[in-house]
């Protein structure tokens, strides 16, 4: 266990003699790029300034500095070669960041953290009082895990410096990330017991800074090659990494999952709007819109450039249509519940006359979508929105309920006509094709066809109108088939409301109000086969 203090440049006190000319003589100039414009996710990227012939990765933010690691050799600063590498090792620079999200030139963190051998990733914890970083060590080159902590009373000085013993030392553990709000810490390693190459784990943090239940994050995040680099945003809701394994454009690419309870759900690749077949590594969010990546070069693929992106998010819309399972005939006015991932309700409507609706949606996010419509089983579907099309279109295919038959009568869902009319819906002709098939197998089964309707209107016009449609309804049936002996009807208008409200209806009430009636003439003997009671 290592026992010492370190001394950190808290302010990234500028090397002696370096101006921000001399770094910027080794720098790529900076340029804009914008990636696959066939994504609905577009990220512009733009070169920070900082990058080098070299490497550079970010890293993290410290209070309001971008950290990055860098094997460029700079004046001033303790670099030693790795002749195993044949480069230099890694050491940690910290950068300004302007209001626009552009970083300054490096300047070195901590005149003492850099050691002799290769540093890694940093994060902080304890609202940056406490920081988590990896180096290499003289007989090894698997990354280890150490802790420190800010002392309050000696400004610039860390403290406490302890190894957190994860794994035995021929194992390593990289790119560690704090998950701020949640006291949990995310890191990448090639320890046993996962699926294959590094795997992604996320452990406890005790009141002494050191780990617990440290948990693999499973194969919906690990595949069999390498999880890297993993990020959460401060809302908690997503999880960010870079792998090799998965569904990817080549080399490592960004993918994001979705954490509901603990567990992690929905990965999905970002998409070619940032991914390619390169390597996309270190993505961190600033805030929705904008974040840093670091990727590797065309030329040199050991060695990385880190830029800033902005996301510009293009509209997507979903389409959904609503059939009956058997006909595909679009049914209107079904009650459809949209929810996302985390059970928050985007939108509860109803289907239009074509049985569609139609919204806009979130690239990257899976959606529940359930449905019900009064004479239909109840219906679950699940989709998730593209990040390469405009338009997500899903079709759900709803079952109708048998018909409940009592001593009295068909008990059913409502029959619908046309406005003021007694045409026969579309979807009201599946309806009484189910009072069709309950005659068929009940041959000695008689009805009387009764029709009702609002009190919208004259007593005269309802009347008329309820009689018309009382017709249209037993016109249908003969139709199908049904013997007019059988068949009897007659129209009520609003003679016999089921709620009796006057002109203070609702449109609740209305619309039960107007209803057709199926009454069993006489009595029926009913076996299992014929009852749905």
């Amino acid at each position: 266990m290592i026992m010492r203090k370190l001394f950190f440049c808290v302010f990234c006190i500028p090397f002696l003699g370096m101006s921000q000319d001399s770094f910027m003589d080794d720098s790529i100039a900076k340029n804009n790029t914008t990636l696959n414009n066939d994504s609905l996710l577009k990220y512009i990227l733009t070169d920070t300034g900082i990058n080098t012939e070299l490497s550079e990765i970010g890293a993290s933010f410290f209070k309001d500095k971008f950290l990055i690691v860098s094997n460029k050799k700079r004046r001033h600063t303790k670099t030693t070669f790795n002749e195993k590498l044949n480069q230099f090792n890694n050491n940690i620079y910290c950068t300004n960041v302007d209001k626009n999200g552009n970083l300054s030139f490096p300047l070195q963190f901590s005149t003492v953290l850099d050691s002799d051998f290769n540093e890694g990733s940093m994060t902080f914890s304890n609202e940056d009082k406490t920081i988590y970083f990896t180096h290499t060590t003289e007989n090894s080159d698997n990354f280890k895990l150490y802790k420190a902590d800010l002392d309050v009373e000696i400004q610039g000085y860390w403290k406490d410096v302890v190894e957190i013993e994860i794994t035995t030392p021929e194992y390593s553990v990289e790119t560690p990330y704090y998950a701020a709000g949640t006291n949990k810490i995310y890191f990448s390693s090639n320890m046993p017991g996962g699926f294959g190459g590094y795997d992604l784990y996320v452990a406890d943090i005790n009141t002494n800074g050191t780990l617990k239940n440290i948990q693999n994050l499973g194969k919906e995040v690990n595949s069999s090659k390498d999880e890297k680099y993993p990020f959460v945003t401060p809302d908690s809701n997503y999880l960010y990494f870079s792998s090799t394994g998965h569904d990817t454009y080549g080399g490592y690419d960004v993918f994001r999952s979705s954490i509901v309870n603990n567990t992690y759900i929905n990965r999905r690749n970002i998409g070619s709007g940032l991914n390619s077949n390169k390597d996309e590594v270190g993505y961190i969010l600033v805030n929705k819109d904008q974040g840093y990546i670091s990727i590797n070069k065309e030329d040199d693929k050991e060695n990385f450039d880190v830029y800033r992106f902005d996301v510009q998010q293009l509209e997507q819309q979903l389409n959904i249509l609503v059939v009956e399972s058997d006909s595909k005939i679009k049914l209107p006015n079904a009650n459809v519940v949209i929810t996302d991932e985390f059970g928050n309700t985007i939108k509860e409507t109803k289907t239009n006359d074509k049985g569609e609706i139609k919204l806009i949606i979130e690239p990257l996010t899976s959606y529940t979508i359930s449905t019900s419509k009064d004479g239909y089983e109840p219906n679950l579907d699940a989709v998730t929105a593209s990040t390469e099309n405009n338009f997500v279109s899903e079709t759900i295919k709803m079952t109708q309920k048998k018909p409940e038959i009592t001593n009295d009568a068909i008990v059913m869902e409502n029959i619908f006509f046309d406005f003021n009319k007694a045409t026969l819906k579309e979807e009201s002709q599946l309806s009484l094709n189910k009072v069709v098939n309950v005659m068929n197998e009940i041959p000695d089964m008689t009805l009387t066809i009764n029709a009702h309707t609002d009190n919208k209107g004259s007593d005269k016009y309802n009347l008329a109108l309820s009689q018309k449609r009382a017709k249209s309804t037993y016109d249908y049936l003969v139709a199908k088939g049904i013997d007019k002996s059988r068949l009897a009807h007659k129209g009520y208008g609003e003679s016999k409301p089921l709620h009796d409200c006057k002109q203070n209806c609702t449109e609740t009430q209305d619309s039960e109000n107007r209803r057709v009636e199926f009454l069993i003439n006489k009595a029926i003997e009913f076996t299992d086969a014929t009852t749905n009671n």
